[in-house]
């Protein structure tokens, strides 16, 4: 078995590279920049085949890497050339004869062409042009909820001040899911010994257990062993410091709508059925704060 995984150094990409190769698969894992620091993660496994391969200059490389391959993860940052980047992998996949891609999405209740998110819009005409010329190729949608990776944010941003600062209500939960687990799942559809049986399907992955913000904050105080608070900032605030933090100013603005739809409770989904069966996501938020947050600077004096 030969996988092929775009997006390999991503927190979703290298999880799901680390759970293959667990199990004895060969993995092309393509990355844009071979000799970056976020590669030598994957120069440490064994049947590991880095491929330096750019999707957005449409690479020469694309047109042999799905040689012999039995599967392919199509995972990616969202960025403003993603659609015809994301295409120029499907396109490559199809032309291979590739057997199965499972790709990878965003949350399925914002998720439409004309949807007030703007990666979300990416998605949903990459989803919609990859139904239409998959052909043969057997496909499955994944769509995670917030990832807790988002919330590194806190760790080395607000935690020093004591307080965790979003533009949600303190009660609102959402099942907040750990990208590692997404990356499991993707692992398991990538092995399994009948993609026909997941082919067409658009799957939810979600968290363990719903967290709100009040939770987060009181979380993070067992762990650090001082107070934290959760202080709502206004939305035009969350995104100034999102764009502070190296965001472009697009994509903050487009990450910052996920909590009105948290904040109804829309992000309190559960995982789809399939998924539970197959991987459920097992990692709590409670189990990620006590890995990250001692890696949080000092308090502020």
């Amino acid at each position: 078995m030969v996988v092929v995984v775009a997006g390999a150094t991503g927190h979703v990409g290298l999880a799901a590279v680390n759970a293959l190769v667990a199990q004895g698969v060969e993995v092309r894992a393509l990355t844009r920049k071979s000799t970056s620091e976020a590669v030598a993660p994957l120069r440490e496994l064994s049947k590991v085949q880095i491929v330096e391969c750019n999707l957005s200059d449409g690479d020469a490389s694309l047109a042999t890497v799905f040689s012999d391959a039995t599967a392919a993860l199509l995972t990616c940052a969202n960025f403003r050339g993603q659609v015809d980047a994301e295409k120029a992998f499907i396109d490559a996949a199809v032309a291979g004869g590739c057997p199965y891609l499972v790709k990878l999405a965003t949350v399925q209740c914002y998720t439409a062409k004309d949807s007030p998110c703007e990666y979300a819009r990416f998605h949903a005409e990459i989803n919609e042009y990859c139904e239409r010329v998959a052909g043969s190729m057997k496909v499955t949608t994944l769509c995670p909820n917030w990832f807790m990776t988002n919330h590194l944010a806190d760790i080395f941003g607000t935690l020093p001040q004591s307080i965790i600062a979003y533009p949600v209500v303190s009660e609102a939960k959402a099942t907040i899911v750990d990208p590692r687990d997404v990356g499991d799942v993707a692992a398991a559809l990538l092995m399994t010994p009948d993609p026909s049986k997941y082919h067409g399907l658009t799957l939810d992955v979600a968290g363990p257990e719903s967290t709100s913000m009040a939770q987060l904050a009181a979380l993070y105080a067992d762990t650090l062993g001082r107070p934290v608070k959760h202080v709502m900032c206004p939305m035009e605030a969350w995104i100034a410091a999102g764009v502070q933090a190296g965001l472009p100013d697009w994509l903050a603005q487009a990450v910052s709508l996920n909590f009105g739809y948290w904040e109804a409770g829309e992000l309190a989904f559960e995982s789809s059925p399939e998924v539970l069966a197959l991987a459920p996501p097992k990692r709590t938020m409670s189990e990620w704060i006590h890995e990250w947050a001692p890696r949080s600077p000092p308090a502020s004096a």
